[in-house]
This record gives C-alpha cells, sequence and structure tokens, in this order.
C-alpha cells in the first residue's frame, strides 16, 4: 500500500526542513556581503581557501576510508549506477545544449547533483520519523541499517566527487570569456586552472609554428585560409644533419613542456585530494596509517567539515555581489524538470530492472535499493560553485550558477514524490 497523508507529510516536511537549512545559510552569506560585513576581496579569499584547502580534505576525509577493496569488490553496483545516471544526465544535457540552444553551464548542473550532505540528511530524518521501518528486517536494528545505507551513500558520492572535479572545469569551457587580443602566454598564466580549448597543446604548438613561420614568410602568405599543417624550416635542407637533430630535439621536447604543464593543470586541488584518498584507500598499510582514528586524521576532517557550510554562505555572498541576468526561464524548467520528474522515473526503473535481472549478482539489501533511487534525483551540487571558481568563468556565468543552485535547492520539497515512489518499488522488489 502507498504511504499514509501523514507519512507523506513528514517526508514533505524532512525534505523542507533539508531544503530551508541551505536557504538559510545562502541567507546570512546574501546579507553579510550586502551589508558590508564581507568585502569583495574577503569573499575571494574565502572561496579560494575553500577550494585549495577545505575542499581537498574533506574528499580525502569521506573517500579515503571507503576506499578499500573489499568495499570496490562488494559494491561494484553503486559505481555501475553512478557512472550510469551521469550518463544519462549527460545525454540529456547535450540535447538541450545542441538541439535546444541552452548555455553551456547548464551541462554541469544537470549531471552534478547533491550526492553527500543532502541524501545522508534525507536519510536520517526518514529513519527518524519512521518512513523507513519497512526495510528493516526482523531482529534487525533501525541504526544498522542506517549505517549501510550511509556507507552505500558515501561510496556513491566517492564516484560522482572524483567525476565531478575531473571533467566539471572541462564542461563548462564553453562559457569561459575568450579574448582575441589576449596574448597566448597571458592568458595561459593568468588563472589557476582554467583549460581552455585556445589552451590545449595542439593549439599551443601550432601558435609556436605560426610564430616561427612568421618570422620567414612574407605577411601575404600568413593570411591564405588554408591552415598551416607543419612548420618549414628553410634551413633544414641545407644544415648539417647535427643541426637539424638540434632542431628536432628542441621542438620535441617544447611539445613535452606543453603537455606536462596541461597535464599539472589537470591536477587541480581537488582532484589530488581524492586520488591521494583512493591511493592510501587500495594500500592496506597506507589505509591503516592514514585513516586511523589520530590527530592527523582528525584535524584533517575537521578542515574537512569546514567547506559544505563556507561553501554556502559564499555562494549566498555571490548571490548579492556578481552582476548578471537572471537565468534563461526555459532552461531552467528543462533542468528542474529532468532533475525532479523525469530522473526519478529513470532511477527507480534501472534499480527495478537491474534487481529482476541481475539480482543473483547485487548485494541483496532493501535499503541499497533505496538508495540508488534516491541518489540520482535532487537539486544540482552545491560545490558545482567550487567548479566554476575552478574554472574561472565569466561573471554573467557564475551568478547563473549560483542563482540556478539557489532555486533548486527551493524546490527541493518536490523529493518527496521520489521518497514515496522509491518505497513502493524496493517493497515490493523485497517481499
Amino acid at each position: 500500500m502507498f504511504q499514509s497523508m501523514s507519512e507523506v507529510g513528514e517526508t514533505i516536511w524532512s525534505a523542507t526542513q533539508a531544503s530551508l537549512s541551505v536557504i538559510l545559510v545562502l541567507l546570512y552569506g546574501y546579507l553579510s556581503r550586502r551589508y558590508k560585513l564581507m568585502s569583495e576581496e574577503g569573499e575571494g579569499n574565502v572561496s579560494k581557501i575553500s577550494v585549495t584547502i577545505f575542499l581537498p580534505c574533506l574528499l580525502f576525509s569521506e573517500i579515503g576510508p571507503l576506499a578499500s577493496w573489499s568495499n570496490l569488490k562488494d559494491y561494484w553496483v553503486i559505481i555501475i549506477y553512478a557512472l550510469f545516471f551521469q550518463f544519462i544526465s549527460f545525454v540529456f544535457a547535450m540535447i538541450g545544449v545542441k538541439l535546444l540552444r541552452f548555455p553551456q553551464w547548464i551541462v554541469p548542473c544537470m549531471i552534478f547533483n547533491n550526492v553527500t550532505s543532502l541524501p545522508l540528511l534525507l536519510l536520517s530524518s526518514l529513519g527518524d520519523n519512521g518512513t523507513l521501518d519497512p526495510l528493516v528486517g526482523k531482529g534487525e536494528l533501525l541504526s544498522k541499517v542506517l549505517d549501510r545505507g550511509k556507507v552505500y551513500l558515501l561510496i556513491h558520492a566517492l564516484v560522482c566527487n572524483l567525476t565531478r572535479f575531473t571533467f566539471g572545469p572541462y564542461l563548462l569551457q564553453e562559457s569561459m570569456p575568450e579574448s582575441e587580443d589576449e596574448p597566448q602566454e597571458s592568458k595561459y598564466h593568468s588563472r589557476s586552472w582554467a583549460w581552455t580549448h585556445a589552451e590545449s597543446p595542439h593549439n599551443a604548438l601550432k601558435s609556436h609554428m605560426h610564430r616561427h613561420i612568421s618570422t620567414t614568410l612574407p605577411a601575404q602568405a600568413l593570411s591564405t585560409p588554408y591552415p598551416l599543417i607543419q612548420p618549414y624550416d628553410p634551413q633544414a635542407e641545407t644544415s648539417p644533419l647535427l643541426n637539424r637533430t638540434k632542431v628536432e630535439a628542441k621542438r620535441a621536447r617544447n611539445i613535452l613542456m606543453v603537455v606536462g604543464e596541461r597535464v599539472w593543470d589537470f591536477f587541480n586541488p581537488p582532484m589530488i585530494g581524492g586520488l591521494a584518498a583512493v591511493v592510501g584507500g587500495v594500500i592496506p598499510f597506507l589505509h591503516k596509517w592514514l585513516f586511523g582514528k589520530d590527530a592527523l586524521t582528525e584535524s584533517v576532517s575537521k578542515l574537512g567539515d569546514l567547506y559544505t557550510v563556507l561553501q554556502m554562505f559564499v555562494l549566498g555572498a555571490h548571490l548579492q555581489s556578481k552582476k548578471g541576468s537572471r537565468p534563461p526561464t526555459f532552461p531552467l524548467i528543462y533542468l528542474f524538470s529532468f532533475r525532479f520528474l523525469l530522473m526519478p522515473v529513470i532511477s527507480c526503473s534501472t534499480v527495478y530492472f537491474a534487481r529482476k535481472w541481475f539480482g543473483a549478482y547485487i548485494l541483496n539489501d532493501p535499503i541499497l535499493d533505496f538508495t540508488m533511487t534516491l541518489v540520482a534525483v535532487g537539486p544540482t551540487a552545491i560545490s558545482l560553485a567550487a567548479i566554476v571558481e575552478m574554472a574561472d568563468t565569466d561573471e554573467g556565468t557564475d551568478s547563473s550558477v549560483a542563482k540556478t543552485i539557489v532555486l533548486s535547492h527551493a524546490l527541493l520539497p518536490l523529493i518527496s514524490g521520489t521518497v514515496t515512489a522509491a518505497l513502493e518499488v524496493v517493497k515490493r522488489l523485497h517481499e
């Protein structure tokens, strides 16, 4: 039977409380910036330290304890779910951008939803009000069921966080400001973590070739519409073999330097924190040393705990300080319809058919199926503000993403419908 009206009301209230807690922190940041309690310089400093210190600590302390071989072996289906849901979100996002001409920033907003703080809070609230009692087996304690659910959520968040900070900045690259008058070298050094097409190794090499050729060819030759495929050194035919070898070695060294710098840019601080957690987690002696209950572990965990609240606070300040028009209405309708209406159908159907077809290979746990129906649903991730900061997008994109995050969390009570449907699906699967 479906939930009673009182249970539905409690579910809506739990989601509303989770939404209000987020919106209130955003409001505090907005008011602090509006009434000059936080300066523009302070806003930028807090945002930077959150991305470079607090966020890597959070990923390290959350991912590390769960990144063991046993967890990866037993919970492989969670990794599959995470990647599948993100792939589906990417497909719908690209439909919006390519066919409906939506702005590029809508892509990460659709792919990356809140998979850590919100599901954990919602799971705790649903356990407290008795909504999850049907998922508790005979002789089991609700606390044990909730503990397993939290582990499933955190492993799912592990995968999503790694993909988010690996590909997130690239998904925003078309939103980044391009200036034809800005020299390549100044563009390269002007941002901490900005990946653009203009700065790819191929284009950097092409720019170097063009400068070399411009010193040897007349101006009219450079204006040709045909691409310059390879640089031609006029001394190559007449110089000794040793000189030609030196030229080729220098050219190869330049290519390696450009590629090496691009690879180094790829390893941004959050990515380094996540990879360090995975490496430390899967190596047994490092796992025991790094993630034991000692002063070092506790200090890193406390730094990581600062990230979520500070990021929401700064996001609220961005709403006041960043100038930009309101996000376009139709892309927002498309985004919210997908996140709160279509994705619940996709997630419930995926979990249902995976259990029916591959149940013998999947861990038999009702709370696993329930949590996996929830993780793909809900508002845009708050940490997307950090990705915008890393990508160094223009102010309009920054403002649009910030407002979209706030609006998506205001719609959080809609998730109550997903909770109701997920409970019914899971109960039918485990009857």
